[in-house]
């Protein structure tokens, strides 16, 4: 890792062939371009980890698709969605696609490309779309000043629950902002991180997901269009429309829901074209520096703690999107091949029901009741400090575990010991036959074995013999197989076919 750098994937509404451009973000140098996708939507950048690159067209129903070291998209690959993309989203391991087209949101199942659901609670076009770190929940805001957080397993997967309930209905549904949602930010934890939204209202808002209740309510002197929070969610930086950066320390938050910031008591970062809105925001991985874009077609980078511009890289028009990625250089060379993870088109229309989609589970009996596990017996009294009181429970708890082991060790040694009995009868049952045969062979063959001096007598006598041999050394083998691998007697349980017998146990 020591040639790893932090790249920063700018996207621009300028006409240019370039979509997307990678920058090293410490020195400014141009590392890759990304061409012939057209403009890339506002919201509409994203990445499936180091791989693929996806781009939502700001004025076609088309997504774009680039290998993350190719400049040129994928051959014979064109996603055609049903109508313009205002905000695109993937789960953090691109499972899973969820864009806003209008008032609706649709999702995609990537590595099949079935449309799953289509979702309209919005009353108004869905201005963004962020799924939560861990993939499960889903945020969207739309210009109804509406929040709605969703969960992924339901609406990607509705239920008829009865009652005239619709499954899809979100989580959670915030309908605190007065204007247009322009942006929102989804801290660490999934469902029990905090959620933080800013409007064309001047608002910043904090919402507790794991309770869905509103923590505070921030009041800035101008409106907002963008956020972004430190991984330890201390800091929170907005992007405001007349060209300023905004901060407010949330360690320093007051006791109060709604609080009204001051011009003179806002901390700005001050460098963009005034009356430009930022549009973005960015940080690196130790949040030490911040990157912010805006309509002035500029890039800044700043330090943080000083709030001073480190330095300007300018574009060639208005910077829509900003992702920074750790990675090294070497992933843009052409030697490396990219995993399909897609499927080559997205369906237009919702995939009915297949018989394949389940997944069958074969169950035990100790599958009805689920996995045991000891109970600590509250009514022994234990004496002594609260260390020792702990040792000893947690011993009695070991204790407990051990003797059940012990238990199914001795069942499994019971099974192994009943199968081997069966196998060791078969084989005297087929030394019993074989000694048979041999008999009857040898009294039809007594006229010839007479004629022929007993030649033929002492060959059937030598064949048996050997046979026998043969018989035992197996019986031995079959023996020695079972003891050492006692897996190995479901095999032999199962060809005996018996209406009544046991099932093999399932290895915890």
């Amino acid at each position: 890792m020591a040639d790893a750098v932090e790249a920063l994937f700018i996207s621009t509404t300028s006409e240019d062939n370039t979509t997307c451009s990678v920058q090293d973000l410490r020195t400014g140098t141009d590392l890759w371009r990304y061409k012939g996708g057209g403009c890339a939507q506002h919201h509409g950048l994203e990445m499936i980890r180091l791989n693929y690159v996806f781009a939502a067209n700001a004025s076609k129903p088309l997504l774009h698709v680039w290998p993350i070291n190719k400049q040129e998209q994928l051959a014979g690959l064109r996603f055609v969605v049903p109508g313009r993309v205002n905000a695109l989203a993937l789960t953090p391991d691109g499972n899973f696609l969820a864009a806003g087209i209008q008032e609706n949101i649709y999702l995609w199942h990537l590595n099949s490309g079935r449309m799953l659901n289509t979702l309209a609670k919005h009353y108004q076009p869905v201005t963004c779309l962020r799924f939560t770190d861990n993939g499960e929940h889903f945020v969207s805001g739309g210009k109804d000043g509406s929040v709605l957080v969703w969960d992924l397993t339901f609406a990607a997967a509705p239920l008829d629950t009865g009652g005239g309930k619709d499954s899809t209905d979100p989580l959670y549904s915030f309908n605190d902002h007065g204007l247009a949602v322009t942006d929102l930010y989804s801290g660490i934890g999934g469902i029990r991180s905090y959620l933080y939204t800013v409007s064309l209202d001047r608002c910043c808002k904090v919402y507790d997901l794991c309770g869905g209740v509103l923590l505070l309510s921030v009041v800035f002197p101008v409106a907002l269009h963008s956020v972004i929070v430190d991984k330890m969610e201390t800091q929170v930086f907005v992007g405001s429309g007349d060209g300023q950066v905004f901060v407010f320390h949330m360690e320093k938050a007051p006791r109060m829901k709604e609080y009204h910031l001051e011009e003179e008591d806002v901390q700005a970062f001050v460098g963009h074209t005034a009356g430009r809105a930022i549009t973005c925001l960015a940080l690196n991985m130790s949040a030490t520096a911040l990157v912010s874009g805006g309509e002035d077609n500029q890039v800044c980078v700043w330090d943080v703690g000083s709030r001073q511009l480190v330095k300007s890289l300018p574009q060639n028009g208005s910077v829509s999107n900003l992702r920074v990625r750790l990675l090294s250089p070497a992933v843009f060379l052409p030697e490396h091949k990219q995993p399909q993870l897609f499927a080559d088109s997205l369906k237009r229309m919702i995939s009915p029901p297949d018989e394949n989609d389940g997944i069958e589970l074969l169950m035990d009996g100790d599958g009805e009741t689920g996995l045991k596990t000891p109970e600590i017996d509250c009514t022994i009294s234990y004496p002594g400090t609260d260390a020792e009181i702990l040792r000893q429970l947690l011993v009695s708890l070991s204790t407990r575990e051990k003797e059940e082991d012990e238990e199914d060790e001795a069942e499994e040694a019971e099974e192994v010991e009943s199968a081997a009995e069966e196998a060791q009868s078969e084989a005297e049952e087929m030394e019993e036959v074989e000694s048979a045969s041999g008999e009857e062979d040898a009294d039809e063959d007594e006229p010839s074995a007479s004629s022929t001096n007993g030649v033929e007598v002492e060959k059937l006598l030598a064949e048996n013999a050997r046979l026998k041999e043969e018989s035992k050394r197996m019986f031995e083998i079959m023996f020695k197989y079972i003891s050492s691998d006692p897996s190995a007697l479901g095999e032999i349980l199962a060809e005996k076919e018996k209406p009544k017998r046991k099932k093999p146990r399932q290895n915890q």
